[in-house]
């Protein structure tokens, strides 16, 4: 989709299935609508707004986070998965708050009017774009770790969406983004282990932290492979 209304209007029509929590493509498509909407912005050269979308796809997160671990295909420890229900139920009940509040139709109603895009002023922040996601890349091969291979995956997303908007082609940075997705959910489901070992005693919760941790290595050395990096100095 290449016009902002048509994402004005995917995150209107996936709000009520956000909110009833029947299918955790809903929270997950509100996160990815406001995403795309805040590189439009970036696109006009905007920066109002861009606090609002921020606030929306945060304020979504911890609920996708315990969604893709309850719904992933790794068979959890039933008392793991007790724990990671509560989380979900707890992080549920502040949604209406934000997905259901007179702040949220008001975004909806300033995203509304937003204006098309100028194709040439667009292209020039769209080479800005790929310029900040060849200098994350830059320090990730200067110093590989986890923080700089993430915040490179986000930049080349940025890159993505503003190719999609200006009807560029995008499939490199797609299968890219996409692959060290897999890798961010690893690393979250790793981090909700962790406090949840803080807590308790869990054998079969360790074993499979030990499991992820070695997943996350491999994981780790295929992508330091195909980026040309040195996965010893990681």
């Amino acid at each position: 989709m290449r016009d902002a209304q048509a994402w004005v209007e995917h995150l209107r029509a996936h709000l009520p299935l956000a909110l009833s929590g029947e299918d955790p493509e809903g929270v997950h498509q509100v996160r990815v609508a406001g995403r795309r909407l805040r590189v439009y912005l970036e696109l006009l050269g905007w920066r109002v707004l861009q606090d609002d979308l921020r606030r929306l796809v945060r304020g979504a997160g911890r609920v996708r986070d315990l969604e893709v671990a309850l719904t992933g295909p790794l068979v959890l420890p039933p008392a793991f998965r007790t724990y990671l229900e509560e989380e979900l139920r707890l992080a549920r009940a502040s949604l209406p708050g934000l997905l259901a509040s007179p702040w949220m139709e008001g975004l909806l109603r300033a995203l509304a009017v937003l204006p098309p895009l100028d194709e040439e002023r667009a292209a020039k922040k769209l080479g800005r774009l790929a310029a900040r996601a060849e200098a994350r890349l830059a320090a990730l091969r200067r110093e590989p770790s986890l923080e700089a291979l993430h915040a490179y995956r986000r930049a080349l997303r940025r890159v993505r969406y503003a190719k999609e908007f200006l009807g560029l082609p995008a499939k490199r940075e797609k299968a890219l983004q996409e692959a060290l997705g897999g890798l961010q959910d690893l690393e979250v489901l790793l981090g909700l282990l962790g406090t949840y070992l803080a807590q308790t005693q869990d054998p079969e919760a360790l074993a499979l932290r030990e499991r992820l941790e070695a997943e996350r290595q491999k994981g780790l050395a295929e992508v330091w492979a195909h980026l040309g990096l040195d996965s010893e100095r990681a």
